[in-house]
């Protein structure tokens, strides 16, 4: 009736036959899809700084157990071997 279909009122609007039309859709659909992407490397990016801090604390301990005398060297390397093959 006012709206003369889905181009909006005589070819207005947003609709297919409207002024905006699907170039602007596809564009905000890209749009969205790059920040979606931005979102996963990011999410990507922290998990693994967050994992190599993990691993670095732990060789911290380990040294400062040596340091203070509490395992010998043998059981330092040990360890220490493990910890640099998990990684």
């Amino acid at each position: 009736m006012f709206c003369g279909g889905f181009g909006g009122f005589r070819g207005y609007g947003l609709g297919p036959s409207g002024s905006i039309g699907y170039g602007w859709m596809f564009l905000a659909m890209g749009f969205r899809l790059l920040i979606f992407i931005g979102l996963i490397v990011l999410a990507f990016k922290l998990f693994k700084n967050y994992s190599n801090k993990k691993s670095s604390d732990s060789m911290r301990i380990l040294d400062e157990k040596f340091a203070r005398g509490e395992m010998s060297e043998e059981e330092y390397l040990r360890r220490k071997t493990i910890l640099l093959q998990k990684n």
